[in-house]
This record gives C-alpha cells, structure tokens and sequence, in this order.
C-alpha cells in the first residue's frame, strides 16, 4: 500500500507542480488563461480512452505488466516536460504523461483491494486517499520556491527524476495481493462495464475531482490578480484546502464501516463545497482561511467513500474494471473543468462568476450523489 502510495504522491506532484507556475509559463509562452489551464486538463484527456481498456487489462494480466509500461510513460512525458522549448512541447509532454497516468490511477486502487477486505478496505483508501492532498501541500510552496530562486523550469526537472524514481519502486515492490488470486472469477468485465452504479460512483469521482482541480489551478491565480494576494500566501491558503484532507481522510476512512447512510453524507458534503465556493469571492482575508479549510474537509470526505465503491459494487476481481471507470469520468471532467474555469476568467474578468462556475460541479455531484443505490 505505502508503494502504491509514494507512486500516486508522485504522479499527483507532478500534476500540482503546474499550478504555481502558470504566471510564468503564460509569459514565456505567451498564452492564455484557457490555454495554460489546458496544460492540466491534456493530462486526463487520454484517460477518456484508456482508463476502462486499463482496467479490464489489470484484471485479466495483472498489475505488473500493466504497471511497468505506465510508470515509464510517466517519466518520459515528465522529461518532455522539463525540456520543451514550446507550448506544443510542453502539451505533447504533458499528454505522454497522462497517458501513463490514466493507466496508474485504477490500477494502484485495484491493487490494494486485492490485499484488504471490504471490512478493511476503507481504512485502507483512508490512508491512501491522502495521496493528492499531501502531494499538492508539498507541490504548491516547494515549487514556488525553486521557481522564484532558480526559474520556472528548474521544478521541471524535479518532476522527471521523481517520476524516474517511481519507475524503480513500482518494478521492485508492487505485488499481486491474494483476494485477486481468491476471487479472480467472480464477475466478467463486461457485466461491470454495464453496470449502472458504478457508473453513478464515476460520476460522482469526476464532479469531485473537477471542483479539487478547478479550485487549486485557478485559486492562486485569481486571488493573486484580482485581490492583489501575494502569490506565496495565495498558494499556501490552497495549500489550507489540501492540509484539511491529510488530516482528514485518515479519519473518514477509519469509520467508514461504523456509519450508514453514505449516500447523504456524500449528497452533503457536495452542498457544503458549493454553497462555500457560491460566497468565496465576498469574504474578507481572514474567513477565506477558514472557509477553504471547511471546503477541504468536505471535500475530501468524499474521496474514501467513493474508493471503496468499486470493490463493493464489483468485488475484489472485476474492481480493475471499475476503477478504471472511475477514472474515465474523472478524466472527462478534469479535462474540461480547468480550461472552462480559465474561459470565464479571461471573459469576464472578475472573480464571482469564476467562482460561481466552480460550484456548479459539486452542485451536479450532489444531485448525483443523491440517487445513487449503494450505501
């Protein structure tokens, strides 16, 4: 599980190391709001296509092959990265990335499941489940401080040896665990792709992950440009965001077994994120601390309830599949939330319509949410 989650940390570094820079890149580059916002969203657009192939793969070879070829995209697309002399070059590195990436995502849960029970599967995603919130809580200040001392590409170059890194760890210690050997006929892939509460579960992940996404690319960037915010502070308070869901998913996913009714803890964390990111715009400094850490805690609740889902829909076996259905609809929503964020931005030019956008996706979540039939 530790492995499985310094590869994730890894890949969600590289992800969030974009953030900090996009004042730069845009300069050097010359680009747009929505045009460096895309250079977060091309790193889910291959998830579209892959990420349920990826999981049906996963199930019926295994993680190892799988694993390897994923874990090698990641640290080509970063060195592309760190050496584009271009915004083309730039994208063709980030999309590399993604691609390695979308395929990394569902298999790292579906190889947990294979080593804890259900009972035990929620402390587990609780423990892994802080993965992006403490890769971005590390991302967004060092960053910012290897940008402001050595230059925007310098933090570049850090993603593609982590990445590298994460190559050997994966080849060294990622294992096969023995429910998949238990249970490995169990469910068809094709009964999984076809079933509708997973797909309810995919919906809810994307709406989750494009509210995480379009909140921590473009918070710094419209705090720092339309209320005058250092851009230091401006990325430690969405630092805030992702501190309140490290200290947070631990907890929720210790007592994810000893609670009920799931579906309107999800439906109400949803609301609480929207009516949160409805008011941003109007709070003075000091609540805006306070209300991004709420937003954090109720954001990331959802993340370990969601995690478990595919396993107890599918069981141990098929969850590849469902994973990577997961990541298919978070890869849909993450790859247009941000440049559509960007968008409004460079439209409107203000900050109460760039933020009301952002609380439509978890307003759809809850809605969502809502209606699922799993518990």
């Amino acid at each position: 599980m530790f492995s499985a989650f310094y590869i994730i940390v890894i890949m969600a570094f590289t992800v969030q190391s974009i953030p900090p820079l996009i004042p730069s890149i845009m300069k050097d580059f010359g680009i747009s709001h929505a045009q460096a916002g895309l250079l977060m969203s091309i790193l889910f657009l291959p998830g579209v296509l892959v990420s349920i192939p990826a999981g049906m793969l996963i199930d019926r070879y295994g993680a190892r092959r799988v694993g390897v070829l994923s874990t090698s995209l990641m640290a080509l697309g970063s060195l592309l990265v760190a050496i584009s002399d271009s915004y083309p070059a730039a994208l063709t590195g980030r999309f590399v990335f993604g691609v390695g990436g979308m395929i990394m995502i569902p298999l790292m849960p579906s190889v947990i499941s294979q080593w804890f029970s259900l009972e035990e599967l929620g402390l587990a995603m609780g423990v892994y489940g802080i993965n992006l919130p403490f890769a971005t809580l590390v991302a967004f200040p060092v960053v910012s401080v290897l940008m402001l001392d050595f230059g925007w590409r310098y933090p570049l170059y850090l993603d593609a040896a982590l990445a590298a890194l994460s190559l050997v760890v994966f080849a060294s210690l990622i294992k096969e665990g023995p429910l998949r050997l238990k249970y490995g006929k169990a469910m068809k892939t094709s009964q999984a792709v076809r079933n509708l509460e997973v797909w309810k579960a995919g919906g809810i992940w994307g709406f989750s992950f494009a509210t995480i996404f379009a909140f921590t690319t473009w918070f710094p960037t419209l705090f720092n440009k339309f209320r005058g915010t250092d851009p230091i502070y401006a990325n430690l308070l969405a630092s805030i965001f992702m501190l309140a869901g490290i200290i947070c998913v631990p907890i929720y996913g210790w007592i994810l077994h000893r609670i009920k009714r799931r579906r309107i803890i999800l439906t109400a964390n949803f609301v609480s994120v929207a009516l949160i990111l409805g008011v941003m715009p109007y709070l003075p400094d000091p609540a805006v601390i306070l209300a991004v850490a709420v937003m954090g805690a109720s954001a990331f609740m959802i993340v370990p309830t969601v995690m478990m889902l595919p396993a107890r829909i599918l069981g141990q076996s098929a969850a590849g599949t469902g994973y990577g259905i997961l990541t298919a609809c978070l890869s849909l929503a993450i790859t247009t939330a941000p440049p559509l964020i960007g968008l409004i931005i460079d439209t409107t030019g203000t900050l109460t319509p760039s933020f009301t956008g952002m609380a439509l996706f978890p307003a759809a979540g809850a809605i969502t949410a809502y209606v699922l039939k799993v518990d």
